[in-house]
């Protein structure tokens, strides 16, 4: 979270240098952005207009831009802002919770505005009332989201490192043929992606950058235990090799 315009300008900066370095470079990548590291936590307005700075640099180097969704408490902003941003840049798409208890009416309304979705479990903790508690009753939120996506969207992203739910997307992908990606992090589940990009599924690699690192790997690691274990394979396996 940025707070300051003086830590809010070195985030953009930091970004507008990512995107000149995948023209330079010819990397096929995206950014992926919190609304609170470019003004959110100041207001709206300010927010919006960084983005659009933002937006304007992705679209000179054709580089996907994705607003990664926070806390419960600016989620209505978040999906205030795509809507804003969506209407005149395309290439543009956001993230869903699972675990929240909204996020299927969320996401059928995004699909009828044509919205690009990418579905992620949710690593904030969140109060009961408004989100699923229970491992099980979010995999069952995001198999229901993510078939609505199969049958109803264009282009999404699945974000998970879950087995089952990554096998229920390639059942759903030979039903629904659809323009869809696997995203996972960098170090995790790395022997599953070969095999999928044999299958002929594009794989996007989520890598951490910048100072603020490590906050979002602990809570990648902390949505899912398992991870924590599987990130840990991935090392052993490198240092292997």
């Amino acid at each position: 979270m940025s707070k300051t315009p003086s830590t809010i300008e070195k985030t953009i900066l930091d970004y507008e240098q990512i995107i000149s370095s995948f023209r330079k470079w010819k990397v096929r990548g995206a950014i992926s952005v919190k609304p609170t590291q470019v003004g959110m936590s100041i207001n709206q307005k300010t927010c919006l207009a960084n983005f659009e700075r933002l937006i304007d640099s992705a679209s000179k180097s054709h580089v996907f831009v994705w607003i990664d969704m926070e806390s419960s408490e600016h989620t209505d902003e978040t999906i205030e802002l795509y809507y804003a941003l969506f209407s005149r840049y395309e290439r543009l798409g956001i993230a869903i919770q699972a675990n929240l208890k909204r996020s299927h009416e969320d996401i059928q309304d995004l699909v009828r505005h044509g919205g690009k979705i990418r579905i992620v479990k949710g690593a904030y903790r969140e109060n009961s009332k408004i989100a699923f508690k229970t491992r099980k009753e979010v995999d069952e939120n995001y198999l229901n989201i993510m078939k609505t996506l199969f049958k109803d969207a264009n282009e999404f992203g699945i974000a998970t490192h879950d087995s089952k739910l990554i096998n229920h997307a390639v059942e759903l992908s030979k039903k629904y043929p659809k323009k869809f990606e696997f995203q996972l992090l960098k170090g995790i589940r790395d022997e599953l992606k070969p095999d999928l990009v044999k299958q002929g599924f594009i794989i996007s690699d989520y890598i951490p950058y910048g100072t603020n690192w490590l906050p979002y790997s602990i809570r990648r690691l902390r949505e899912r235990k398992r991870n924590i274990l599987l990130l840990g394979s991935s090392f052993i396996q490198s240092h292997k090799v």
